[in-house]
């Protein structure tokens, strides 16, 4: 019983503690999330970087609209991670982050018409 009230290692990841045992394969499928969301975001961006907006977010990937503003970003922490790995073994990434900055595919494409008018 002595083992189950021991409290797991943990390393610290950006802003996140993660379990010690677990912390090598977060870093992988961190940093595949992290690739692949930025080859969605070239289709729509002019320029991609990994920054933190918000300190108590963390880090995200963040692609830039030619206007400067931010279009799409997607956080790069321990809730996200697993849902965006879902979402690339679906095939589906595309749609999960112009859906989670409030997009479809369709409302997309209308901005980007728009843009180059």
């Amino acid at each position: 019983m002595k083992d189950a009230n021991k409290e797991k290692k943990t390393v610290r990841i950006d802003i996140f503690d993660i379990e010690e045992d677990k912390a090598q394969q977060y870093l992988k499928d961190r940093e595949d999330c992290a690739q692949a969301a930025e080859a969605v975001m070239a289709k729509y961006c002019k320029d991609i970087k990994r920054e933190t907006l918000d300190p108590e977010e963390g880090q995200g990937v963040v692609g830039y609209f030619k206007t400067g503003e931010v279009l799409l970003s997607v956080l790069l922490d321990p809730f996200e991670i697993p849902v965006m790995k879902v979402a690339m073994e679906r095939g589906k990434l595309e749609e999960y982050v112009l859906a989670a900055n409030g997009f479809t595919l369709e409302t997309i494409q209308e901005v980007m018409k728009e843009a180059d008018k």
